[in-house]
């Protein structure tokens, strides 16, 4: 990806002076169209990508059956279409043993139309990028004589052997369009093709611009659909890596999905599972042995096999399998168990009436139980470890293999965070337990290599507070991941990261060096750190990347493979030696989805609030960025307790909000963790009082630091708890001329009873806090109590499955603003839970939060009226 260059004048751009009109760098001065032509009428295509003509025969015996085989089904067949296909001068493919066709740029001249030459039977492609700075409704006039198919972004948009007149719906971006043409033999006028754009509503020439330079702002496309990493894991030895790919099919909910094993000294490539949906990749303890799950189809769609593959031989044995209700498993470290959980389905509720048993019972699922098995690897006998009624998730297994650490969670309504978290130590040789730890916070628990000590993962609170730094009248953020050494037999536990600022997300203790390797946030950044546990001393190891995720570390050798990407690098595989060397990029899926991709700057923006603190943000720009042009700008927050990571594209995707024009800003306000304890705190009990302070004087430092940006043209957004934060904002000020909810909390006292996780979230965020004893938390702090002060248009957003924050919390501040003729629209997603996952259903939910901002920040509403989710348009 590079960016954008107006500037640069080549055949493959033209016209570049139209096309830097389009991207706003300098004004239309009317060049490139036919002067003849009234403005905002009609465009006539002219510069075009040609392929061909190339032979193109009916195939052989087609006539033996009388209408088996015509031109018409010739024309169908997609002989050079392919998802994703971004055709660019000089690109060569080959179209038979004996022939080569060639890309080639081409003027259709004052005639407007392309002639082609060609003899009998022959096939010819035309290719032009249309861009549309804004939503165009425009009717595309083609001429042409012979056999004609049209395609736009892929799909076929019309086919028709006489002149064709389709009407394009274009969305903001850049669209392939491409026409495919048959030499018809029996036809008497020239084979010729002729294409120009006609609209009598908008101004075409202002909207829309045309080259054959595949180069292109960021798109929503390549977002949700390109090939990206979804698990990597390494060998024993550190020499090979597992990394399974995924990308979705185009235009569809399903995926595809497949394994690489890379060589990780040089990334070769080894050997390439596809065609199998290999699921829970792993490496065995020893050797090069790859395990992997496969699921059946069908009528055993329920049913998993655990296999595993010795690359060496070639040979695939089962281990398991096939088994229903098949969960995660664990490998023992003698590699001659392996640890799984079997899941149980609770009687068929044939009445429709249900007693809960607690809290949790309103879960779905939640009486749905998971047990623990072993399986022997030489010969397959399997032993039943737990029952009960809890469910039980494995842990890690003793150096030794002998011992095993799992966990349960039951309700624990005296203490906070009202859900307990035991760990219990299982012998595998006379399953007798030891409870370790029944009190809450602690998320995970690791052995030390010499099976004395265990590391746990926990809140500061954990262990009557002994990872607490807070004074003791401020309440720790117990998000905020710290660590802790349980010494077995009674000897107590100990904090280890008081002073570490980042925030532990996940850790390993490896048997090769002793060495602690966390995984942690570190501000906006997912970083890679080494602790010495004899000297307690942190060291931040180079990944490359700003955001490292999923990192796995080799069991007998100090090295790491891990998911890297940066605001304006898409994810790629990494691999870094622990002991010496750089981090190298091994496998980067994404790499020709994004290669015409022209991305705008991400700079550091920081200022320091009025209590005195800095407060860490960025700021995007757009590819063709020009400090002489006037800017609507967009702030994207969370304010909850996580920071907005610098990871590129997710469900909020800054990069393409950027692209169609926007700067974005995205300030880090106090209450998150990441930043040290003290930072993080300011989130108890405080829903939204620090984290608004942030923004808005974030949002004032901004604008004076970039002139540039509009302030009658800002835009904010958030979700979940910045869908919170959103609302909380409107009710203080109307400064922003539009705002985005989506999936956010309208009162406090409803989410709190009704969400599902809503007081145990509130067992953090208001942390001793309830309704009947500070009601001026849940009513003074709720958006729903001051809907009255919102004068913003506000665009809420739902899925109506959410059990996360129940869709009332948008119902009752839709009604709310209805009844009060405040300027509101409300968007449902329909069987979508906390996340927008369903493919469709997410183009559409992406596109209306872009175009709402365009309605009001740009003035330009028609992308918005023409969209419509639901039944019928908006007004």
């Amino acid at each position: 990806m590079s960016p954008i260059d107006p500037s640069r004048r080549t055949a493959a751009t033209v016209p570049v002076l139209l096309l830097a009109v389009i991207l706003g760098s300098i004004p239309f001065p009317g060049a490139g169209y036919a002067a003849e032509e009234p403005a905002g009428t009609s465009i006539p295509l002219t510069e075009w990508l040609l392929l061909g003509p190339a032979p193109a025969p009916l195939p052989v015996f087609h006539g033996e059956t009388p209408g088996s085989f015509s031109m018409k089904d010739l024309l169908a067949a997609d002989q050079v279409r392919r998802p994703g296909m971004a055709p660019e001068e000089g690109d060569v493919l080959a179209w038979s043993p004996e022939v080569r066709l060639e890309w080639r740029h081409i003027n259709s001249g004052e005639t407007g139309r392309v002639s082609l030459d060609g003899d009998g039977g022959a096939a010819a492609w035309l290719a032009t990028y249309i861009r549309a700075r804004k939503f165009a409704s425009a009717d595309l006039k083609i001429l042409g004589g012979h056999l004609l198919r049209i395609d736009l972004d892929g799909k076929t948009v019309a086919t028709d052997p006489d002149d064709l007149s389709v009407h394009l719906d274009l969305e903001p971006g850049v669209h392939l369009l491409l026409i495919k043409t048959l030499r018809d033999p029996a036809a008497k006028e020239p084979w010729s093709v002729g294409a120009r754009l006609e609209s009598a509503g908008i101004d075409l020439i202002r909207a829309i611009s045309v080259s054959t330079s595949p180069e292109h702002p960021l798109s929503l496309a390549q977002i949700l659909d390109a090939p990206r990493p979804s698990d990597a894991t390494l060998s024993a030895d550190g020499s090979l890596a597992a990394i399974r790919i995924r990308r979705i099919l185009p235009g569809t909910d399903a995926s595809e999905s497949w394994v690489e094993i890379r060589r990780t000294g040089n990334g070769s490539l080894l050997r390439s599972f596809r065609g199998l949906d290999m699921r829970s990749i792993d490496w065995a303890p020893a050797g090069r042995k790859l395990s992997y799950v496969t699921r059946g189809s069908g009528d055993q769609k329920d049913q998993s096999t655990l296999w595993l593959t010795d690359l060496d031989n070639g040979a695939t044995r089962e281990i398991l399998g096939p088994v229903e209700q098949f969960g995660q498993y664990l490998w023992a470290p003698d590699g001659r168990s392996v640890i799984y959980q079997i899941s149980e389905e609770p009687p068929e509720d044939k009445i429709g009436i249900q007693r809960l048993t607690g809290l949790q019972d309103r879960q779905r699922d939640w009486r749905t139980r998971s047990y623990l098995y072993q399986v022997m690897v030489a010969g397959g006998a399997r032993r039943r470890l737990t029952a009960g009624r809890l469910t039980t998730v494995p842990g890690s297994f003793s150096p030794d293999s002998r011992r095993l650490l799992f966990f349960r969670s039951p309700d624990d309504y005296r203490n906070r965070p009202f859900v307990g978290n035991e760990i219990h130590l299982l012998d595998l040789i006379t399953l007798e337990t030891e409870t370790l730890n029944e009190g809450g916070w602690v998320n995970d628990a690791v052995w030390s290599p010499d099976g004395t000590e265990i590391l746990l993962l926990a809140g500061p609170d954990a262990f009557d507070g002994a990872g607490r730094t807070t004074p003791a009248d401020v309440l720790a953020n117990d998000y905020d991941g710290q660590l802790f050494l349980m010494k077995l037999g009674g000897r107590g536990v100990v904090p280890l990261s008081r002073d570490f600022d980042p925030s532990v997300s996940a850790m390993t203790w490896h048997r090769g060096d002793g060495n602690i390797y966390l995984q942690v946030l570190e501000g906006s950044r997912s970083n890679l750190y080494r602790l010495d546990p004899e000297r307690l001393r942190y060291t931040r190891i180079d990944t490359g990347v700003e955001v490292a995720r999923s990192i796995r570390i080799a069991r007998d050798t100090p090295a790491a493979i891990y998911s890297g990407s940066d605001a304006t690098r898409p994810p790629g595989i990494w691999f870094r030696n622990l002991r010496s060397g750089k981090p190298r990029l091994l496998a980067d899926p994404g790499a020709g989805a994004f290669r015409h991709v022209g991305l705008g700057k991400v700079e550091p923006f920081d200022f320091v609030n009025s209590r005195g603190v800095r407060i860490e943000g960025r700021v995007y720009y757009p590819p063709d960025f020009d400090p002489g042009r006037r800017y609507p700008a967009i702030i994207y927050y969370y304010g909850g307790t996580l920071p907005v990571s610098r990871d590129f594209g997710g469900r909020y995707p800054k990069n393409w909000w950027a692209g169609h024009g926007y700067v974005v800003y995205v300030p880090q306000p106090s209450g998150t963790i990441g930043y040290g304890q003290e930072f993080a705190a300011l989130h108890v009990n405080a829903w939204g009082k620090y984290a608004a302070e942030d923004i808005l004087e974030g949002v004032d430092a901004f604008l004076e630091a970039h002139p540039f940006v509009d302030p009658g043209r800002l835009g904010c957004i958030g979700a979940s708890y910045g869908g919170f934060m959103t609302q909380y904002l409107v009710t203080r000020t109307d400064r922003f001329a539009a705002a985005v909810s989506h999936a956010g909390i309208s009162n406090l006292t409803s989410y709190w009873g009704e969400g599902y996780w809503g007081y145990s979230y509130s067992a953090v965020a208001s942390a001793g806090s309830y309704p009947w004893n500070r009601r001026e938390l849940y009513v003074e702090q709720s958006p729903l109590f001051h809907a009255d002060r919102i004068h913003t248009p506000l665009l809420l957003l739902h899925g109506t499955a959410d059990a996360n924050v129940p869709p009332g919390e948008s119902e009752q501040m839709y009604t709310a603003l209805k009844l009060l003729g405040r300027p509101v629209e409300y968007i449902r997603i329909r069987g979508q839970d906390h996340h927008i996952l369903k493919h469709d259903q997410r183009v559409v939910w992406s596109q209306s939060i872009l175009a709402w901002f365009d309605r009001w920040l740009k003035e330009e509403p028609e992308w918005w009226n023409h969209l419509d989710p639901g039944e019928g348009k908006r007004e």
